[in-house]
């Protein structure tokens, strides 16, 4: 390998640690953690799951929101819904017995959530 190689490929590694860290680096709001780079997580609606039967099927809602990084007025866009009670009408759910919310985010511009609702 040359060393111009070489040097491509240390700092394409130092790039992925470095970067690695807009996934951890964040702060808590609400309970939920904001990345300031890149957010991949996965959460519960709830945390108190006592005597919650098990089940197999899942129901899924999205919604996608896009917003505008440089005015700084706080303008987005978001399409479609991603309300429990939308979804569980949508697939016919006569009971929901727990959810979990699903976030990815590129740098605060991009995200999009996915609630998946469980129940029969």
């Amino acid at each position: 390998m040359s060393s111009k190689r070489l040097i491509v490929f240390i700092c394409f590694l130092l790039s992925i640690f470095i970067l690695a860290g807009c996934l951890t680096f964040g702060r808590m709001d609400s309970g939920v953690l904001k990345g300031y780079g890149f957010k991949f997580i996965t959460v519960p609606y709830t945390m108190n799951l006592d005597n919650t039967p098990s089940t197999i099927f899942q129901a899924n809602g999205k919604i996608i929101k896009i917003k505008e990084p440089f005015s700084g007025q706080g303008f987005y866009a978001e399409f479609n819904s991603n309300a429990i009670g939308d979804i569980a009408k949508k697939y016919g759910l006569k009971k929901v017995y727990f959810a979990d919310l699903e976030i990815f985010s590129i740098l605060g511009i991009f995200e999009y959530k996915e609630v998946h609702i469980y129940g029969e």
